[in-house]
């Protein structure tokens, strides 16, 4: 680890540096064009296949009435859209402040580890799709790109929720092994924690996600992290998750943050007599499509 001068905050780090040296480097280049396949072909081909047409997989609404607690609120798109950003922002770091070797080989196990998600998670798409009602687009500006890029069809698991769990995880993990100093070293992954939180409060707000979104990412994470991602992190996270929101009451946080933690409990019970971590969740989201069409 290169010698520190004074703590930077991430935020404060270019996401453009790794694009100018992450594409053009032995380490990262396979880890590279991988991950970026991925996304490209299990992500948004399978989704725009299905939503023109071109293959057929039934599309099923995961909404649940605890979203309509959480207020569309708009002007926190911007947080919604640095999702990206948000763990690149921390390869700059790394890029910047560690010995270069060492930083490429930690870009390149993020970078297969971020793999790893889009093609889990796209594990279940292929079985079953799954959208939540959003506002109409042309009444918010920005919202009209989401909604020309994402077809919103993969929603169980998020995603979003996923990664930004992945990030502070990984980064909290390499902070520790290059013993960056202590104080530094807590308030880099306090930021990431708190940017991690916000996102995914941010993806019920912006109204891309439902709980139930949020509840099946952590039971994904847990299942292919290999153990770095455990079930107290995922329960700690949930107890924090919108924690003294002014949009949301007191009362309406707890019943949310419960379901969550109820349906992860579920998947995590049901998980443990499964050789594959994706049976539970196939099984849930048939079951709720037939409660919720019998409802209709």
């Amino acid at each position: 680890m290169k010698k520190q001068s004074s703590y930077k905050a991430l935020a404060d780090y270019s996401p453009l540096y790794p694009y100018f040296i992450i594409p053009f480097r032995r380490q990262t280049i396979g880890p590279l064009f991988r991950y970026l396949s991925t996304v490209i072909k299990d992500f948004f081909l399978l989704q725009f296949s299905v939503k023109f047409k071109a293959r057929n997989i039934e599309v099923i609404h995961v909404d649940n009435a605890l979203d309509n607690k959480v207020p569309f609120v708009p002007e926190k798109v911007d947080i919604y859209l640095d999702f990206v950003n948000f763990w690149i922002r921390p390869l700059s770091f790394i890029l910047q402040k560690m010995d270069r070797k060492r930083g490429l080989q930690y870009c390149a196990e993020y970078l297969n580890a971020i793999n790893t998600c889009y093609q889990e998670a796209s594990r279940m798409y292929k079985f079953r799709m799954s959208t939540t009602y959003r506002p109409p687009a042309a009444l918010f500006g920005k919202f009209r790109m989401i909604h020309i890029l994402d077809p919103h069809l993969l929603c169980v698991p998020s995603l979003h929720v996923a990664i930004v769990v992945l990030a502070y995880t990984f980064f909290a993990d390499v902070f520790k092994q290059e013993h960056i100093p202590d104080d530094m070293q807590q308030k880099l992954s306090q930021e990431l924690y708190a940017g991690a939180l916000q996102i995914a409060e941010t993806v019920l707000y912006v109204k891309q996600h439902s709980v139930n979104c949020i509840a099946a990412a952590l039971y994904m994470m847990i299942n292919i992290t290999k153990g770095h991602y455990t079930i107290e992190s995922a329960v700690s996270f949930t107890q924090d998750l919108f924690k003294n929101s002014p949009y949301i009451s007191e009362s309406d946080q707890e019943q949310i943050r419960t379901h969550i933690l109820d349906m992860f409990e579920q998947l995590m019970l049901e998980g443990c007599n499964e050789s594959d971590w994706v049976d539970p969740l196939k099984r849930w989201i048939i079951r709720y499509d037939i409660a919720h069409s019998a409802e209709s």
